[in-house]
């Protein structure tokens, strides 16, 4: 019989015989597991992924019990994984791998501790088993403060691997399918933008409106190929590639309200702790925007300390130390972040000279920064495309 206290692993398929193949091989290095049922779901696309079907059914799970289930019609990805987190309402939890993923020895014991450590906290709306590297909107690097534990918090889901708790789960599925206009929430435009066929938008739309949050590691326990998808068009890309975990070690966790690494949708500090970790207090309701990111009427503060160029600054801070924020938080004089009037923001996209300077801050090589200005606007041209392979 099955011990429904350990997590069900999914695997989201379609088509991608290569990579389901890969993510099934990385699946067999798992350390520290037992009795563990595999869920293989592949979502229909007869007579087209045979293969993929045939992959799963010759498969050996050396773990637990095996079911591959073929499904009897064509879901679309959404939907596909909307149908896997319900498995968590039947299993009690799941852990949900989509089929370009690649695992860490250690993910599957990284999942149970968390999950434990995690089970009574309401402020938590699901796992990570990806560390995020970076932020999205602008893709630029993210790097959350260090601290005492192994784990961060966001207000964003994961979709690159996570954990999803019956509780979790049936809070955000109410939701859900309570028909929720996401027109009158106030997720990020880059979110909004999202596709239809993205679960993960409503995912953090319900984030936003329940406030909750993630609990993400400091070192992955998945990684991504990127491989061409329903959501990719290119597999050149490196960009979902996050170190993984290869070292056996006891994962520290900490408390939500016990950190002081928890971030918005931006990615951005959240102001209180700001506030509390600053050396020279700074007497302004505000809240951060060192990516540069937010839209003016969503920030929710009189007041911003903002990377984007502003009218009548109040006082300004380098960007030299990293991550960006300890700037502010050591008081770091200079003029590359603002604090301001929010409506004093000069809500223009940045030219060229300050992109560079930007991208000379992260990736602090000239020649890096140039090319990945070059990449951000003409990545959807084929030259470029080959000149980044």
């Amino acid at each position: 019989m099955m011990d429904n206290s350990k997590p069900v692993i999914v695997v989201v398929a379609y088509n991608r015989a290569d990579s389901l193949e890969r993510l099934l091989q990385s699946l067999l290095y798992t350390r520290e597991i037992s009795d563990a049922k595999l869920i293989i779901s592949i979502d229909n696309q007869e007579p087209h992924n045979l293969d993929v079907k045939e992959l799963a059914e010759s498969f050996h799970w050396p773990f637990g019990e095996k079911e591959v289930r073929y499904q009897s019609q064509h879901l679309g990805l959404k939907k596909h994984v909307l149908q896997c987190g319900d498995l968590s309402i039947e299993y009690g939890s799941v852990i949900v791998l989509e089929d370009d993923l690649f695992v860490s020895p250690y993910f599957y014991k990284y999942a149970m501790a968390a999950m434990e450590f995690y089970e009574n906290d309401k402020k938590i709306g699901g796992i990570s088993l990806y560390n995020q590297p970076r932020q999205e909107a602008e893709e630029l690097p993210f790097m959350p403060l260090a601290d005492q534990s192994d784990v961060y918090f966001l207000q964003l889901p994961s979709s690159l691997g996570q954990l999803w708790t019956r509780e979790h789960w049936t809070q955000f599925r109410s939701w859900f399918d309570s028909g929720p206009d996401l027109t009158k929430i106030p997720i990020p435009h880059y979110i909004f933008r999202w596709p239809e066929t993205s679960w993960k938008k409503y995912y953090a739309a319900f984030l936003l409106e329940s406030d909750k949050y993630f609990v993400y590691p400091r070192v992955s326990l998945t990684t991504n190929f990127f491989d061409a998808g329903t959501h990719m068009s290119d597999a050149s890309s490196h960009g979902g590639q996050s170190p993984l975990k290869v070292f056996n070690t006891e994962p520290r966790f900490l408390e939500l309200f016990d950190s002081n690494c928890i971030y918005d949708m931006s990615l951005e500090l959240l102001p209180d702790l700001v506030k509390k970790l600053v050396v020279e207090k700074i007497d302004y309701d505000f809240e951060l925007d060192l990516y540069g990111s937010k839209e003016v009427d969503k920030i929710k503060t009189p007041f911003v300390i903002t990377s984007r160029p502003c009218h009548n600054p109040i006082k300004g801070f380098r960007r030299a130390l990293k991550p960006h924020e300890v700037n502010v938080i050591f008081n770091l004089e200079g003029t590359e972040l603002s604090l301001c009037k929010k409506e004093d923001i000069i809500d223009r996209k940045m030219n060229s000279a300050e992109r560079l300077s930007e991208f000379k801050y992260f990736y602090t090589s000239f020649i890096r920064g140039t090319k990945f200005l070059v990449y951000r606007y003409f990545r959807k041209r084929k030259w470029i495309q080959q000149f980044f392979k």
